[in-house]
């Protein structure tokens, strides 16, 4: 369980850098083409890291488990 929660606070973490780089670049003076590029690629990485947090929560709390035979 130590685990678990050590990856939701890591995640946490990687979540709130994203969402500042998102911030970040919407300010900054970089070409259209070059904000595009990197919003897509940080809400991409957003997405999979929130999905990765639900999935290892489901894990962890029983909702998905081996496949009975």
């Amino acid at each position: 369980m130590k685990t678990v929660v050590l990856y939701n606070i890591i995640s946490f973490i990687i979540l709130v850098a994203l969402i500042f780089v998102l911030r970040i670049v919407s300010k900054s003076d970089l070409r259209q083409n070059q904000q595009l590029v990197i919003k897509v690629i940080a809400t991409i990485l957003i997405v999979c890291v929130i999905a990765f947090v639900l999935f290892i929560d489901a894990i962890a709390f029983g909702i998905i488990g081996p496949v009975q035979d």
